[in-house]
């Protein structure tokens, strides 16, 4: 399953909405890449959140 490993964000439900107005449930994805973090000195391979890579790449750049 997509979920970030800092946030906790998860897939969101929806509909799918045709021109007839018809609704079909779909299901909106994180976009959760694979990424090698430096926590506490030891890096460790996670699944982030694009939203949180930022944040760290904001943050390391501030350090």
């Amino acid at each position: 399953m997509a979920m970030c490993e800092l946030c906790g964000k998860k897939p969101m439900f929806g509909h799918n909405v045709s021109h007839s107005n018809r609704k079909t449930n779909r299901k909106f994805k994180p976009n959760v890449q694979r990424v090698t973090v430096i926590l506490n000195g030891v890096p460790k391979r996670m699944r982030i959140c694009t939203r949180c890579l930022r944040t760290l790449y904001k943050e390391a750049r501030e350090a």
